[in-house]
């Protein structure tokens, strides 16, 4: 890592290598974890505990399963699956197998299925039975040779005391012409498969972005990056095997799948999965599991702190919490030390190009409001948002490049978008923001949504930071719309908390914006509504918001 890179090495938690590296990959460590914690709990599931010693067993017989059906090495599998113990298999199963994970978004119909599994160009398919039926409208447009079908609800529990998601509960009829999943395991040998692997050549995983530019890639990962990524945060978080895990953000998505999967199951510890997010089942699962760890967006948060009837819960043993996706304001954050006075608060930006993690995140014990944190796997610089070639000092704001052994290795099939996005190693995210003295990164949003206000540059999520400080909201998203004196001017969508619903008008706190914020930066429009567009992990989507605006 460069000298420069170093001044954010002071604000590091002083047991945090400041190098290292991996010589295995992911499924082999967690073989190793399962030799060395056994009978430890590995997951749970509705009632149900899995010790690591089957997971594991569990994974080879998939491995073998699949090898059986003529996969090869290199060949891509897709998951369709919400969270459960058959996504922690298939996914360490395909690994384990030389296979390529192709993570399917559970919410696809079938035009956005159809996309992706024929750009991935999957061999196999992995499905739950109650998303098959989005599978099967697709008929010949996609070419999967196997497609394996299981029941969530045969890990859980036969008399679960939890109100269960219907995919738990609600078997569907067999579907013709599938395999299925349990048969095909207890039909596996239970042997290690043997299958040479390139850490750094080969792929571990065709990762979608959410295609906020045009329509999906699948950014390249490789096994390499996929441990070293999964290694760090267990270093960074200070996991171990006494951890219980909140296994809630979505596995497909690149931030529950590392910071809530592959990292936890890494350290030993106990990861309760859940197979969606319901903010009355997160409470219960955190206070009855005495959860110490969960990285989530921050729309989590904002759902939980909602509820009701919080104050029947205890939060007391959650030793940290990470949020990522939209600032957290000043309110959220007392709210949340007020019910878990012990937890470390901690905000992270990454992004699938950088493997989550490979952004940057708070250090324990290093919180700084408004900041989202300093690097911790890659090096980082601010550069001019016209020249990338001029790297910009403390205090500057310009687009964020990321460059180190946490970052995808290009896009797939897309070499002219590859080359647009890395240059000589660095990956240029789009994302605007600036750094401080010290490293710390303050994210400002995506170049394309920057607002041209009067000649000044309005960033997104400075103004929806602003506007978390009223009372009144709840979450809030910002974009630009048209204006013939100024160019654009700033519109907020406002989803009001429910004690305020019907208590304070839109002029109100248009009002307090002219008290609280510049006059180029203040909303001239402003809309209440009861949900904003949100990408499967929970984000914030504005694109969706500002095309809405655009084809009004």
């Amino acid at each position: 890592m460069q000298e420069r890179a170093r001044r954010w090495h002071d604000a590091w938690p002083t047991d945090v290598p400041r190098h290292f590296d991996v010589e295995q990959d992911i499924s082999a460590l967690l073989r190793r974890t399962a030799q060395a914690h056994g009978e430890h709990p590995a997951l749970s599931f509705y009632g149900n505990d899995y010790t690591y010693s089957f997971i594991d067993r569990q994974i080879d017989r998939f491995a073998n399963a699949l090898l059986g059906l003529g996969l090869a090495k290199g060949d891509r599998v897709g998951l369709f699956l919400q969270n459960s113990p058959q996504f922690v298999i298939g996914y360490f199963g395909v690994l384990r197998a030389g296979g390529v994970v192709v993570c399917l978004n559970p919410m696809f119909k079938q035009a956005e299925l159809d996309y992706e599994i024929n750009d991935a160009g999957c061999r196999m398919l992995l499905a739950s039975d109650s998303l098959y039926g989005e599978v099967c409208k697709l008929g010949e447009r996609v070419d999967l040779e196997r497609v394996i079908v299981t029941w969530l609800g045969e890990y859980c529990s036969t008399r679960p005391d939890y109100d269960l998601p219907k995919e738990v509960t609600e078997k569907r009829p067999p579907w013709p012409d599938v395999l299925d999943f349990q048969s095909l395991l207890a039909e596996a040998s239970p042997e290690p498969p043997r299958v040479e692997l390139d850490l750094h050549q080969d792929l571990a995983l065709l990762q979608y972005t959410g295609g906020t530019t045009g329509l999906p890639k699948g950014a390249m990962i490789t096994h390499h990056a996929l441990a070293y990524v999964s290694v760090a945060i267990n270093q960074w978080f200070a996991n171990t095997k006494e951890d219980v895990y909140l296994g809630a953000a979505p596995f497909f998505h690149i931030m529950g799948m590392l910071a809530m999967m592959c990292a936890p199951l890494l350290s030993g510890g106990k990861l309760v999965v859940l197979s969606r997010f319901v903010p009355e089942q997160v409470a219960r699962t955190i206070s009855e599991q005495k959860v110490t760890g969960w990285v989530g967006a921050t729309t989590m948060l904002v759902a939980l702190l909602g509820l009701p009837d919080l104050d029947r819960y205890d939060f007391t043993s959650l030793r940290f919490i990470c949020t990522g996706g939209a600032p957290v304001g000043v309110e959220l954050q007392q709210r949340i030390q007020e019910l878990a006075p012990d937890a470390m608060l901690m905000e992270g930006y990454g992004l699938t190009e950088s493997i989550s993690h490979g952004g940057v995140v708070t250090p324990r014990g290093g919180y700084r409001p408004g900041f989202a944190g300093v690097p911790h796997t890659n090096d980082m610089k601010i550069v001019d948002l016209s020249d990338r070639t001029r790297e910009l000092g403390p205090g500057e704001a310009g687009e964020i490049a990321i460059k180190g052994p946490a970052t995808f290795i290009g896009y797939w099939q897309r070499p002219q978008e590859t080359d647009s996005v890395i240059a000589e190693g660095w990956v240029y995210t789009g994302d605007v923001g600036m750094m401080d003295e010290r490293g710390y990164l303050k994210l400002l949003g995506r170049q394309k949504e920057l607002i041209k206000c009067s000649g000044f540059s309005v960033f997104p999520a400075e103004v929806e930071n602003l506007l978390y400080r009223h009372p009144a909201v709840a979450e809030v998203a910002v974009i630009g719309v048209p204006d013939e004196y100024r160019g654009e001017s700033v519109k907020a969508f406002v989803i009001l908390k429910p004690e305020y619903v019907g208590q304070v008008s839109e002029p109100e706190i248009l009002d307090w914006c002219r008290e609280n914020l510049s006059a180029y930066k203040r909303p001239r429009e402003m809309v209440f509504c009861q949900e904003l567009p949100k990408s499967g992990a929970g984000k914030i989507l504005r694109r969706v918001l500002k095309e809405r605006e655009d084809s009004a």
